[in-house]
């Protein structure tokens, strides 16, 4: 009789189930039931609503998660041996599971969503063989240099993103790249498909993720698992999820921080608590020629306010490619615009993400091909992670491919010093003193018309690494305004296309007040001036 019962459930029509959209929190789950004998399911979803949008993501009975579709318009199908994008595949164990579902952006009420679940007694998806556990492979090339990579790449697992990992990498090796990020958002589905893809490239595959919420987006480079970003929640915070990614290892980057373009990108402008395990910023967002000239400078400034408070954020930059290089727009950013150098002893994912901790990054604006900037220490001074152990440190900066341009010296968030590069390659010199009880910093950049071109990470000088920051008593020389409404209009006439839970609004979700070391008290949805917040908008590449 049971199995009679089986028989007939799966054969039944599906499921539909519609609701009330909840008016607290940012996230909420809608139980479904998945009977004995389930080979597939199928979950299909709708916001019923032209205005309102919702985010769709799926948990097991035991709890795990098995994807984030996010605003993916085709629904999530899962078998034991196979799954549709943004999802991992799991035999379907009997009871209620849970569709997890992302208010991203509810301005009609009363707002409504319909699911139709359908479990099916056979599968209709086709085996991915392919599919395998992540495993870190051995280093790629032995040698300390400079390794060129992209920190910030979407492939088909992103739902708002097409490329395959084959003409991602083969898109990075044309452009000269060792390695690249695979940031797909919310979900780590991409991994299981990185060892098929890695034997066939001698492109480094990283494992990251864009961990999206709907107050401001980060980088999880090096990841390994994906904690709880449905803030608010069965107790998720954010406090615990950046907590989560500093014990696994993972370098945790605050992305595209100024994008501030109301509901032309949900939870893209920073908002989030600035706490600690936070390792890096980008400051380059999206190529210079696409819309790094229009906002990376503003980046730059949120960049040096932070670290005027006593924050250490290691300089990194990405693409935001969502294409692999092609069909793109004048707002779209290709893999390696901008380009992140991490300087390490081998090309290994364990090496590249130590280099990112210690700070040891360059970022190239344009693309591969910009001048180089190598900072180095010259007397041996003892180092802890970004910073030299002392009060008086010689430095040197090598510029590779950079005449006729100016490199400037940035110490403390000041530009003090500025030289025309007369050679190939050109040496500057400089030394960094620190006050007694202080820790100073400093910066090398290379100037083209007046403009960022390549950016050193910060290289912080101090007795010990834990003392508060020199404070700069003149802001850092960027030519900075308010430029929201030609952001608008130029992103309309451009027909922008933004990558993500952009293009939408946001509904900020609860957030923690978690501990903030040497962290003053200020709500970061605007960039920082030195002295103080700038009105002035930045923006990623798409």
């Amino acid at each position: 009789m049971l199995r009679l019962l089986a028989v007939w459930l799966l054969a039944a029509e599906p499921t539909v189930i519609e609701g009330d959209v909840p008016a607290d929190g940012a996230f909420f789950t809608v139980p479904i039931e998945v009977p004995a004998g389930t080979a597939e399911l199928e979950v299909r979803h709708d916001d019923l609503s032209g205005p309102n949008i919702l985010d769709w993501g799926l948990f097991a009975p035991d709890g795990g998660f098995l994807g984030w579709g996010g605003g993916n318009s085709e629904p999530a199908v899962i078998n034991a041996a196979a799954s549709s994008r943004s999802y991992r595949p799991t035999t379907l164990t009997p009871g209620t599971w849970k569709v997890l579902v992302g208010k991203a952006l509810v301005t009609q009420r009363p707002a409504r969503f319909r699911l139709e679940v359908e479990a099916r007694g056979e599968a209709t998806l086709a085996p991915q063989p392919l599919r395998r556990p992540y495993v870190p492979v051995a280093p790629l090339e032995i040698g300390a240099r400079y390794y060129a990579g992209d920190l910030h790449v979407h492939s088909l697992e992103s739902g708002d993103a097409r490329p395959s990992l084959g003409e991602i990498t083969l898109f990075a090796q044309r452009r000269g790249l060792d390695f690249v990020a695979l940031s797909e958002h919310n979900t780590l589905s991409h991994l299981d498909f990185f060892g098929e893809a890695q034997a066939t490239t001698p492109v480094l595959l990283v494992p990251s993720v864009e961990f999206t919420t709907y107050a401001g987006h980060l980088n999880a480079f090096g990841v390994s698992r994906l904690p709880p970003f449905w803030l608010g929640l069965d107790g998720a915070t954010f406090d615990g999820a950046i907590a989560d990614f500093e014990a696994q290892g993972a370098v945790a980057t605050i992305n595209h921080p100024t994008l501030d373009l109301g509901t032309f990108c949900i939870g893209c402008a920073w908002q989030q608590p600035l706490v600690e395990g936070l390792r890096a910023v980008e400051v380059g967002v999206g190529g210079w020629d696409e819309t790094g000239s229009l906002f990376d400078e503003s980046a730059l400034l949120f960049w040096e306010a932070l670290a005027g408070r006593g924050v250490h954020l290691a300089a990194v930059g990405g693409s935001d490619d969502h294409r692999a290089g092609r069909g793109l727009n004048q707002t779209q950013s290709a893999i390696g615009s901008p380009t992140t150098l991490i300087f390490a002893p081998e090309l290994s994912v364990a090496a590249l993400v130590q280099g990112l901790k210690e700070g040891r990054t360059v970022v190239k604006l344009r693309g591969p091909d910009d001048p180089m900037i190598e900072l180095r220490e010259l007397d041996g001074i003892p180092r802890a992670g970004d910073t030299l152990l002392g009060s008086s440190a010689r430095l040197e900066a090598t510029v590779l491919g950079g005449e006729g341009h100016v490199l400037v010296w940035i110490e403390n968030g000041v530009a003090v010093r500025e030289e025309r590069v007369g050679t190939d390659p050109f040496i500057s010199s400089f030394t960094l003193t620190a006050p007694s009880g202080k820790s100073a910093r400093v910066r090398a950049e290379l100037r083209i018309a007046q403009q960022p071109r390549t950016v050193t990470s910060l290289l912080w000088l101090a007795e010990r690494a834990d003392l508060p920051p020199v404070v700069a008593k003149r802001p850092m020389s960027c030519a900075v305004t308010d430029a929201t409404p030609f952001l608008l209009l130029s992103l309309l006439f451009r027909r922008t296309r933004l990558g993500g839970n952009k293009g939408r609004a946001s509904v900020q979700p609860e957030r923690s007040r978690g501990p903030r070391a040497n962290r003053s008290e200020f709500h970061p949805s605007t960039p920082l001036g030195m002295n103080g917040p700038s009105t002035a908008p930045g923006m990623n590449g798409p």
